[in-house]
């Protein structure tokens, strides 16, 4: 089985980022009703594009950790709804991590199948030319 299918089981950056700005919320970096930097900020902070920063403050802002106002930037709407969407995301990574290790151990077992349809496939050829020389077959 080839690796293709445990690539899209990595979770997506943006995900990633708006797990870490709902940390430093939670962590007191950034208070209730502070603004965050802005995007541009952000996406340079990150090292991505402004989509994927965009991306990550539409997570936070649909779980209530900010409120992103246009003119104004973006405001810590909630430090409570921060840790609620971390214990969620926190389940997330556990699930998966579960899938990963499912898909290495999916991995593993075809690897060990093909192992074994060629030892039997050798066992049989080793069987049937035994019996052929034995029984004239």
């Amino acid at each position: 089985m080839d690796n293709h299918n445990s690539e899209h089981l990595h979770i997506a950056r943006y995900i990633t980022i708006a797990m870490d700005i709902a940390e430093r919320i939670n962590q007191g970096e950034y208070k209730e009703g502070q603004k965050i930097s802005g995007r541009s900020t952000l996406a340079g902070l990150y090292n991505v594009s402004p989509e994927t920063i965009r991306r990550a403050l539409s997570l936070l802002q649909e779980a209530g950790v900010v409120k992103v106002v246009p003119g104004a930037g973006v405001l810590v709407d909630s430090v409570a709804a921060a840790r609620d969407y971390l214990v969620e995301s926190g389940q997330y990574k556990v699930i998966k991590a579960m899938q990963e290790r499912l898909a290495q151990m999916v991995e593993e077992r075809n690897r060990l199948n093909v192992s074994i349809e060629h030892l039997t496939s050798e066992l049989t050829d080793f069987v049937l030319a035994i019996l052929s020389t034995k029984h004239r077959i």
